[in-house]
Parts: structure tokens; C-alpha cells; sequence
């Protein structure tokens, strides 16, 4: 079998999801056997690429399928395809069809939409609008990540401005605006968390409660209303015994809502302090496991009785990262009562909240999982690779890659790592060599 090292460039900068169809023609043109055979080999190879559609990646669990990406980088880091300027914020990245999507903010008062290409950082299209930069305690500009979902993408600003683009074009499909729809948010920094798609609806997490729009019209579902309970992270799905359920951590509960019409199912109290709840929710084999840099960390176990509390304490309260989940451990960012010097990556059983082991230098920043390894960058743009074992906090690379501010979580799609700044510096990296 030819490697993909030796495969010509204009079949490896097809787009994925165009490679995937051709593949799949190629496996149905051949006799049985001889497919049989080609799909066992994949499967003993367990390389695989993935676009990076959603906030936390394909399965919004933070965790990428690719797995045979290096680490052996040099001093500089690993080596730069390309920078892009994208405007003030913390918008995270997406990845879908060989093109990139963020959002940012310009100096004349306007929020943006970008598309770019995955391979060049060449600008495909940008859609603009109204809204103020807004900067309290931060930079300001635009929090929440773009979603795509067959061909669309569906982008949210802090005052609640709902966006639907034709990805390919970046063409207006409709638009909404909460403030007058769904009632006014008294949160200071706005909506935050990404846009959730699920079958004929877009979540979001905005005012009281979740709200729920029809996916090809924009119009209003059902709303629990504007208001001050808003907190900054993203809706989750969550199967409840067969039964699915819109968990929303909300600045003073964990909140689980009936999908069809926004019904309280059941509530969860957790919060203290300044209630900034960033993190989302994370599904693990005992519960969903929360956290805040104010109140620490727990797991809930839902039940149709309701929900309770497994465990509780501070061993990883999460601030501007989400914690991922791999093998019976969390790996997560502990905001150290938001002092930088107390800041650690840390590994804790999910069973009781013990912890393996810890590693400072970090700050607020964030990480991702690929395979059996960990992509972690800094507040300060330091950039690592570190083992997802409980076993030893091994650090296998390091780099400075960027500088300023990075709160924005890494996106790892087909061999690229996209990492930014709150000013909006862009960046693309190659693992594929």
C-alpha cells in the first residue's frame, strides 16, 4: 500500500470530506474480498483524520481520532504553514471541508464571521455586523465558537445576535436576534457558549435558561427566557435512560432540560463566589462532571429520581478550559483561586476526584486530547505535548508558539493544530510532518 507521505499533493489537499466519498466508490468498485481485506488493514492502522466542526470537536468531547501526529519538534516548535489576522476575541476554531471558521472583532465597531482556507490562511469569505467590543476585565470581542452543520455555519455575538451562513459562501440563511425574541440578558459579558445542533435545532445557552431555534428558519422554539442565570459555557446533550436531555451549568445550577420543549427535568445546585462558570459539562462513566475556578470540582449522577452528588472537591476547578476525559481520568487546567503561581495541569481519578499528578506553568489556558497524548496551550501561548497517563505528568514537547493572551481552546483537524490570541493572531501548524 502506497504511504500517504507519497501520495500526489492534489489528492492529500482534497478535502476530507471529499476524499472520504471517493474512498467509499473506490471500496464499492471492488469484489468483496479484496474490500474485506483493505478495511482490516485500516483497521489495524490507527491513523485517522478528522475535521473539527464544533467547539470540542467531532464528538464535542475534546478529543480528536488522529493519532499519528509528531511531536518531534524542533526549538521554534512545530513548523508554521501559516498566520492570519482575525480581529480581537476569543472565539475558538473550527474545521469543516479543508476550511477554518472563527470570529472576531475590527476597530469599527464590527463582529465578523470568517472563513479561511485550511491549507493557505487565504480568506474565503467574511460576514460583518454591528456590535460593540464591549471589554470589562478582558479584552472584549466575541466568546462564542461558530458550529457547523451541513453546510451552515451558525455563529452567535454577546448581545445575541444568531447568525446562519452558507459556509461555502458565507451568505446570509437567516438571522435572529435574542434581545428581542427570547428577552434581554443582564450577564455583563453576554452570550458565550457556542451554538448546539442537534437534528432540527440550534441550542444556545442565553438568559434564564437554554433556548432552542428552528434550524432552517431561525424561528423561535421555546425559551426559558432572558435574564441573569446565563453562565459562559456551551450546551451539552445528554442521554438520561434513553431519554435526551440539554444539560445547561448555569451560574448557579446544573441544569437538565427536556429537549422538546425546554421542561425542567431536574436541577443540580452548584456555584460560589464570582459564579463564572466557563467549563462545560463533561460526560464520564459515573455521572457528568462540573467545575468552576470557584467552587472545585464533582461528578452528578442523573437518575429518573433526579440528580445527586458522587463527589466533591477542589482537586480541579476548570476556568477557561474544559476538561477532557480518557480511561478512567480527567485531565484538566485547576485555576488555582485565579492565581497564576498556584496554576496546574493535573490528572484526577473520575472515580473520587484524587489526584495522579500535577504540572505548574500553565495559567488559564486550555487543552485538547489526540490519542493517547495531550495538546495543552498556555495562557502565554506556550504550546505542549504531554502524556494522557495517570501514571507520570511527562512533558514530550514544548514550544512558544504565540504571545499574548490565549484563553481559546487548540482545534486539531487532518494533521493542523489552529491555535490563536484574544488579538486575534491566527495560527497553523503542521503534526503531519
Amino acid at each position: 500500500m502506497v504511504a500517504w507521505e507519497e501520495w500526489p499533493l492534489a489528492v492529500k489537499e482534497t478535502p476530507a470530506s471529499f476524499r472520504r466519498t471517493m474512498f467509499r466508490d473506490f471500496l464499492r468498485s471492488l469484489p468483496n474480498t479484496a474490500a474485506a481485506l483493505l478495511l482490516a488493514s485500516m483497521a489495524l492502522n490507527s491513523a485517522a483524520a478528522d475535521d473539527w466542526p464544533q467547539r470540542r470537536g467531532p464528538r464535542n468531547d475534546g478529543i480528536s481520532a488522529e493519532t499519528q501526529w509528531s511531536s518531534n519538534w524542533n526549538a521554534d516548535g512545530p513548523p508554521r504553514a501559516w498566520q492570519a489576522t482575525v480581529g480581537m476575541g476569543f472565539s475558538g476554531i473550527i474545521v469543516a471541508n479543508e476550511t477554518v471558521f472563527t470570529m472576531g472583532h475590527a476597530a469599527d465597531d464590527q463582529d465578523s464571521v470568517l472563513a479561511l482556507e485550511a491549507a493557505t490562511g487565504r480568506e474565503v469569505w467574511r460576514h460583518s455586523y454591528p456590535e460593540p467590543l464591549n471589554p470589562k476585565m478582558y479584552e472584549g470581542g466575541p466568546n462564542s465558537t461558530p458550529t457547523f452543520a451541513d453546510g451552515v455555519i451558525y455563529a452567535a455575538s454577546r448581545l445575541g445576535k444568531i447568525h446562519a451562513l452558507d459556509a461555502a459562501t458565507g451568505t446570509v440563511r437567516w438571522q435572529v436576534d435574542l434581545q428581542v425574541t427570547a428577552g434581554k440578558t443582564k450577564n455583563d459579558w453576554g452570550l458565550s457558549g457556542a451554538p448546539l445542533v442537534v437534528g432540527d435545532r440550534v441550542f444556545l445557552n442565553y438568559g434564564n435558561g437554554a433556548t432552542a431555534l428552528d434550524r432552517a428558519t431561525g424561528k423561535l422554539v421555546w425559551t426559558l427566557g432572558g435574564g441573569d442565570r446565563n453562565s459562559f459555557c456551551s450546551p451539552v446533550m445528554f442521554e438520561n435512560q434513553g431519554t435526551p436531555l440539554l444539560l445547561m451549568h448555569m451560574k448557579k445550577e446544573l441544569l437538565g432540560v427536556s429537549t422538546v420543549d425546554g421542561k425542567e427535568i431536574f436541577r443540580h445546585r452548584f456555584g460560589k463566589g464570582f459564579e463564572t462558570h466557563c467549563a462545560d459539562p463533561v460526560l464520564v462513566p459515573n455521572g457528568i462532571f462540573i467545575s468552576s475556578g470557584d467552587d472545585g470540582g464533582e461528578v452528578v449522577s442523573v437518575s429518573t429520581k433526579g440528580a445527586r452528588r458522587v463527589w466533591k472537591n477542589t482537586n480541579l476547578g476548570t476556568f477557561t478550559g474544559t476538561a477532557v476525559y480518557r480511561d478512567g481520568y480527567l485531565y484538566g487546567l485547576d485555576a488555582g483561586g485565579y492565581k497564576r503561581a498556584n496554576q496546574q495541569l493535573r490528572c484526577i481519578s473520575v472515580q473520587d476526584g484524587t489526584i495522579s499528578w500535577a504540572l505548574p506553568g500553565y495559567g488559564q489556558g486550555s487543552l485538547i486530547a489526540a490519542g493517547d497524548r495531550l495538546i495543552v496551550l498556555s495562557d502565554q501561548g506556550e504550546l505542549s505535548v504531554v502524556r494522557a497517563s495517570p501514571a507520570k505528568g511527562e512533558i514530550l514537547a514544548s514550544a512558544q508558539v504565540l504571545g499574548g493572551k490565549c484563553w481559546t481552546q487548540p482545534a486539531l483537524a487532518n494533521g493542523r493544530l489552529y491555535l490563536r490570541n484574544a488579538k486575534g493572531d491566527l495560527v497553523c501548524l503542521r503534526l503531519d510532518s
